[in-house]
């Protein structure tokens, strides 16, 4: 373990350790016996542990940051790495009381830090007050008690955070207590409702997602999904609007641990879902989009000849943006999700054209310009087609979708190619051969002819300034 530690956290840890009574407790204990890596340490202390913050952040140039004034909670930051100090909890006398206060019994595990930093976990004296250390071998997120989830309802979110990340089972009777106290969840501040969304998106979120729905505390968070419970679908699908979202969050977190499963990968070609892949942040707005896709459709459900959904996409940005700042997402979060939802039917609409041979250079380029993380897009149009299996859906579906992709990939790589060249024409051709004054028109005339350029139906400058000529002369004469 001293290993991964920073020389200088190493150092203010072993000063620590020769103090009475500073143990590690919680993630980094249960992480440790689990042979997980953890970010940071929690030290708790009988009491004194602001001034003992202090003097950590003085002595070892580090930043101290308060987490909870009144319960005397405080972090210091020292070469990128979190020591957090807090106090015996509610006031208690021992270590043992103190671990009963906490949310998880796997949370509730301690040692004293000089066994932490000294002894392997095989020869630790464990302070294990509620059996934790057995629910660690169980594979089972259980809570120490409903009290302790009602004290900070936030640790009911956290508990499927929890055993989406460990991969464990959460436990019946803490499902029950959830189900329970689901509306508490709404005493929680916003911000960090909204961390623990993140950090549970952030893991394969499906089946513990599905569970918060059978708990419903996931209607509580997004009530915006209830509406989607119950409204039919056409015979594409199989599952009514919130089963297909829930399906397609599942079939999200298969698509992202391998994309190639769905949409192979040409030898030649480098993996463009790759980056998508290692960034938790392309994860969490890959799941998100994926989860509220169809969030339109209960606004928008009408029967003609047959159910249809006018217009869904549009309203379903809408709709998630509105969430996102009732629940204060980071804005580029919530804008990068709007859009993939805003236009998640665009794959769907190429595909008729490329089936048919019509698919233009135009029309990719487009989509392209529209949604420059193309890549992202279809994994979401791969997990929405995934999660439907209705009587009347196309068969191999998702073989064309792949192919679809791959053509748009080898387009946009063609594409590149050509733009690394030089332009054929400049805004400065535009004021010297044309007479036209800067504006956003530059932009507009400059992109049609890397448009024309892109269709083949430019090749060289004559060919651009003549393009260009007629574009000028239709613009002026209307």
């Amino acid at each position: 373990m001293m290993a991964r530690l920073p020389q200088t956290v190493k150092k203010l840890l072993e000063a620590l350790s020769t103090r009475e009574e500073v143990y590690v407790a919680g993630g980094p204990v249960r992480d440790t016996l689990l042979g997980r890596a953890f970010k940071d340490i929690d030290l708790t202390v009988p009491s004194g542990a602001r001034e003992l913050a202090k003097k950590i952040a003085h002595d070892f140039q580090g930043r101290l940051i308060i987490l909870d004034e009144e319960e005397e909670v405080f972090r210091v930051a020292v070469e990128g790495f979190f020591l957090d100090f807090s106090r015996f909890r509610k006031g208690a006398l021992d270590i043992t009381e103190d671990l009963k206060e906490r949310d998880f019994t796997i949370n509730a595990l301690a040692v004293s830090l000089k066994e932490f930093l000294n002894l392997p976990p095989s020869r630790w004296s464990l302070i294990d007050p509620l059996a934790g250390r057995k629910d660690l071998a169980r594979r089972l997120v259980r809570a120490i008690g409903r009290e302790n989830l009602s004290d900070d309802p936030l640790r009911m979110l956290r508990g499927y955070r929890l055993a989406a990340e460990l991969s464990f089972n959460l436990e019946a009777d803490t499902r029950k207590w959830i189900r329970e106290l689901a509306t508490e969840i709404e005493k929680v501040a916003r911000e960090r409702i909204t961390a623990e969304i993140k950090a549970l998106f952030a893991q394969k979120a499906g089946p513990l997602v599905s569970l918060m729905a059978e708990d419903e505390i996931l209607f509580v968070i997004f009530p915006e999904l209830e509406e989607a419970r119950g409204v039919s679908q056409p015979s594409f699908h199989h599952l009514d609007v919130f089963g297909h979202l829930l399906l397609s969050l599942e079939m999200e977190d298969l698509i992202i641990e391998a994309p190639e499963r769905y949409f192979g990968l040409p030898e030649e070609a480098h993996n463009p879902f790759e980056e998508a892949q290692k960034d938790p942040q392309k994860q969490i707005i890959l799941r998100l989009a994926a989860l509220f896709h169809d969030v339109g459709k209960p606004k928008t459900f009408a029967i003609r000849h047959r159910i249809t959904f006018y217009e869904h996409d549009r309203v379903g940005a809408e709709i998630f943006w509105h969430l996102g700042e009732r629940l204060r997402f980071p804005k580029r979060l919530s804008k990068e999700v709007a859009h993939l939802i805003r236009h998640h039917m665009r794959p769907f609409h190429l595909l008729r054209e490329f089936r048919e041979g019509r698919l233009t250079r135009r029309a990719m380029r487009r989509l392209i310009k529209d949604v420059p993380r193309y890549e992202m897009l279809f994994m979401v149009a791969m997990a929405d087609s995934l999660a439907s299996a209705g009587p009347d859906k196309e068969p191999g579906l998702e073989q064309k979708l792949a192919a679809l992709f791959w053509e748009i990939h080898r387009f946009h790589q063609e594409t590149l190619a050509v733009q690394e060249r030089e332009r054929l024409v400049t805004g400065k051709d535009l004021i010297d051969l044309f007479g036209l004054e800067p504006g956003p028109l530059f932009r507009e005339l400059l992109e049609a002819v890397e448009e024309a350029r892109a269709e083949g139906l430019v090749k060289t400058r004559e060919d651009a300034l003549s393009y260009l000529t007629n574009l000028i002369r239709e613009k002026y004469a209307s």
